[in-house]
């Protein structure tokens, strides 16, 4: 009897796990499909702002860089920042749309609601990674000599999206229940971008603001980033413990939500 309950446990995961990868490769299959220019304009933007803030702050940034004998110190804070922000922005902008977005699929298809949404981060992933390459090229073309420190990249990374993925699943939970609130998600990450250190150095602001910072969770992700890469130095294990923590207290709360109120979403839907 626990043999055959472990086997169904086991094809259920596998069930939910082929689902989510199916999902991923449709999200991207859509993305690039009746583009002309496909992919590329997933780069293209970013890759616009790099360049506006790069012409426009690049002077005045590089006079608080100039512990940094590279004239590239900015361009590397502003695109190591920009990578983990975009990241991280596109997985809580989307999952907050999620289930009203899958409305039709979730109706039809039996899925898990914690775990469907799962796909959003592996296609966000991807993204990143693929920009991440062309950073890496840019570094390389610029004689760049990464550090040992490098190989906690991944581990920023992972929580990043850890946190920002059960954030966004209590968010699409209850955008479900107030449609306003995906309005005001991206309002609310317009402020979060301009008040986290990603165009400008937090060394141009008030002591008393920087003091602050701490309580923004971007900033947790994207000052480590900036530390790794920039700097060459260890990362802050106090930010990552926040990180860490934070995304435990959303994800047990994400939960708790889901088992309340799935069955009032799948009835909205």
């Amino acid at each position: 009897m626990k043999l055959d309950i472990s086997l169904e446990r086991r094809e259920y995961w596998k069930q939910q796990g082929v689902k989510i990868l199916l999902f991923a490769k449709w999200e991207l299959h859509d993305q690039f499909r009746n583009r002309l220019l496909g992919g590329a304009w997933l780069f293209l933007q970013p890759l616009s702002y790099i360049l506006i803030f790069t012409l426009v702050f690049s002077h005045l940034m590089n006079a608080r860089l100039q512990q940094f004998d590279s004239p590239y110190a900015y361009s590397i804070y502003l695109i190591s920042g920009m990578l983990l922000w975009n990241l991280m922005a596109g997985i809580l902008q989307r999952l907050t749309n999620i289930y009203s977005e899958k409305a039709g699929l979730i109706r039809k298809v039996p899925v898990s609601l914690a775990l469907m949404p799962l796909y959003v981060p592996l296609v966000e992933l991807v993204i990143f990674l693929i920009a991440g390459a062309f950073f890496g090229v840019f570094l390389i073309f610029i004689e760049y000599s990464p550090s040992y420190y490098w190989l906690w990249l991944p581990v920023i990374v992972l929580l990043s999206v850890f946190f920002t993925y059960s954030l966004g699943l209590i968010l699409g939970i209850l955008s479900v229940f107030m449609p306003d609130l995906r309005n005001f998600i991206g309002i609310l990450l317009q402020l979060a971008f301009w008040m986290t250190p990603i165009v400008y150095v937090d060394s141009i602001l008030p002591v008393w603001v920087n003091q602050w910072l701490v309580l923004n969770p971007f900033y947790w992700g994207v000052s480590n980033m900036h530390q790794i890469i920039l700097h060459g130095q260890a990362p802050n294990l106090y930010l990552l413990a926040l990180l860490l923590t934070a995304g435990i207290i959303l994800a047990l709360f994400a939960r708790y939500l889901q088992k309340r109120l799935e069955k009032d979403v799948r009835d909205l839907l």
